[in-house]
């Protein structure tokens, strides 16, 4: 999508392997936002939806074959898009997505497929985001932080598998990209992407030729103010 589609909304997608601290971010960002009264939706992918549970079940118990799983994280993100981000996004909500297909790119790319290849596919039906945060930590680190919370590695999560999937994510090239190093405290992740946000909104905005209440100007101006450099 080369054109910006001029809903009044904004999509923000945070990547990154496991064990980066994407959930964290998302709902930081989201109550910091909606603190100032912004109208917020924070969703994930896979989904819980019937192509999302069948991708979440095959993490743990045997994983698709190469297209197949491919498929089926395509066919849970075009339900998605449908049935929730779209319909937010134009309603003028600001959607914050904990993984998008970015991460198809980099994990099925780590598999085999082409990783470009991959997000062309999924851009012809999904919208690109206005922020893209990629959380970058290194393998060991995610991994540690993934048992300290007391979770099981699934096959996503083997380290050569997120070895592969990290240079993936390394290597997109979006003018949306945020690329912060997540081994920092949580604030002091949050602090960049708020603001990050407040002034890629506001130039969406500006971009659409869309009217901007008060409140939503004070909001951003803050946003952008109170973040340090």
């Amino acid at each position: 999508m080369n054109v910006v589609p001029c809903y009044s909304g904004f999509l923000i997608a945070i990547e990154g392997i496991d064990g980066g601290g994407k959930s964290t971010q998302a709902q930081m960002v989201q109550e910091r936002l909606e603190a100032r009264n912004l109208r917020v939706l924070r969703t994930r992918e896979p989904t819980t939806g019937q192509w999302g549970r069948i991708l979440r079940e095959s993490a743990l118990t045997g994983r698709l074959s190469i297209e197949e799983e491919a498929e089926t994280f395509m066919k849970d993100r075009r339900e998605h898009v449908e049935t929730e981000i779209l319909p937010a996004l134009r309603e003028g909500a600001i959607v914050i997505v904990d993984r998008y297909y970015f991460s198809t790119a980099a994990y099925q790319g780590a598999r085999g497929l082409d990783p470009q290849d991959l997000i062309r596919r999924n851009e012809e039906f999904a919208p690109e985001p206005d922020l893209l945060v990629l959380l970058d930590v290194e393998v060991t680190q995610g991994l540690d932080r993934v048992r300290t919370r007391g979770h099981r590695a699934d096959h996503f999560e083997q380290i050569d598998n997120l070895r592969r999937a990290r240079e993936i994510f390394l290597g997109i090239e979006k003018p949306y990209l945020l690329k912060i190093d997540a081994r920092q405290d949580a604030q002091e992740i949050c602090a960049p992407i708020v603001r990050e946000f407040s002034v890629r909104y506001q130039q969406r905005i500006m971009k659409c030729g869309l009217a901007m209440k008060d409140d939503l100007s004070e909001a951003l101006r803050d946003f952008a103010g109170s973040a340090p450099n």
